[in-house]
């Protein structure tokens, strides 16, 4: 079996359990175990790159940090910048006219900043959805409720994100986009959502750059996820690990099976694959 010289995990419904604000115990030990083996982490997930940042300060992790779904990457937690994807901004306006037109509310994200298309109804609810370390000292995030920064952000626009339980104009307006702007990609990181990125960007594509930039081949990377936003990235590993709570179509891309994101499955995972010389999981 090959040996894993790359953990590549998504944060929520993942590497995040019930407790907000902080990467299970479990977890954090066996990473940081794998870390002192000289294994690479990155955290890869939707989030700002600082809002991830600090969980990986937190926990002591000398992660790699891939947000926004992979549109943008930082060498370390809080660190330089080493990338950012943006959907050209006539495609972006575009997308926002698509979204607007079905009636729906959505967000826009440029690396460090996040805008709003219009100020919500239950703001504490809204600055949740965007992120746990928003007003941290020494972090990066900028989040803009008001509506005021949207059309400044088209033009620097790494990801648009739709929450709605519509289901059915959620399906439309991924019938649309996918049909209407080929500079863009749609994918989703849970049952009430949409997220809109530039086209050739996912967790995958930006896993398979941050290997090759550590000169570490494919086979030798580990993957875990839970959404189907998480299958590229879990198809492009050699090891790829669907959560215990995964999505079926997850389940069905990953190679190998661990507990769930409440039962510490991150560390079921490393503890079983990289950690000892176990019966892989299955």
């Amino acid at each position: 079996m090959e040996r894993i010289r790359l953990i590549a995990m998504d944060m929520d419904g993942t590497l995040l359990g019930e407790q907000k604000g902080v990467i299970p115990p479990a977890n954090a030990e066996a990473l940081r175990r794998a870390a002192g083996l000289g294994v690479h982490l990155a955290l890869v997930s939707g989030r700002l790159p600082d809002d991830m940042g600090f969980y990986a300060l937190d926990a002591g992790l000398p992660a790699h940090i891939l947000a926004l779904n992979g549109s943008v990457a930082v060498r370390e937690p809080l660190g330089e910048v080493t990338k950012a994807a943006w959907i050209p901004e006539a495609a972006a306006r575009e997308i926002r006219r698509l979204i607007e037109e079905l009636g729906l509310r959505f967000t826009v994200s440029s690396v460090h900043e996040t805008a709003f298309s219009e100020p919500p109804a239950d703001m504490e609810t809204a600055r949740r959805s965007q992120g746990t370390f928003l007003d941290r000292p020494g972090g990066r995030c900028r989040l803009w409720t008001d509506g005021t920064m949207v059309d400044p952000l088209l033009a620097r626009a790494s990801k648009f994100s739709v929450i709605t339980p519509e289901a059915e104009k959620l399906l439309l307006l991924r019938e649309r986009i996918e049909a209407r702007v080929p500079e863009a990609e749609v994918t989703s990181s849970w049952y009430d959502n949409v997220e809109i990125l530039p086209r050739g960007v996912n967790k995958g594509s930006a896993l398979t750059e941050l290997a090759a930039s550590l000169g570490i081949p494919m086979p030798q990377v580990m993957a875990i996820g839970d959404q189907t936003n998480d299958i590229p990235m879990i198809q492009a590993a050699g090891f790829g690990v669907a959560m215990g709570n995964a999505a079926p179509a997850v389940a069905a891309a990953a190679r190998y099976h661990t507990g769930r994101n409440t039962e510490n499955g991150v560390a079921q995972a490393v503890e079983r694959l990289v950690l000892t010389e176990q019966t892989p999981i299955n």
